[in-house]
């Protein structure tokens, strides 16, 4: 399985495949598209893949992809 990680950054958020990193994005909400838009080209492949994001409020949903909300 292919994992994206949104995770709060010094200047902002990025999108993370291991220790690789996307441009740094100024919100959240940009940074979990963006992560979205990754995970549906690549698993439009037959990959499995999932968005995890950093939660900071407990309420927001965690995950997406493979069978996730």
């Amino acid at each position: 399985m292919i994992t994206f990680n949104v995770v709060k950054e010094k200047h902002g958020w990025a999108v993370r495949l291991g220790e690789g990193m996307t441009t740094p994005f100024w919100s959240k909400d940009l940074a979990v598209r963006e992560a979205k838009c990754l995970a549906d080209a690549i698993g439009g492949h037959g990959e499995h893949t999932e968005v995890v994001v950093e939660c900071i409020d407990p309420d927001e949903p965690r995950r997406w992809g493979a069978g996730l909300s």
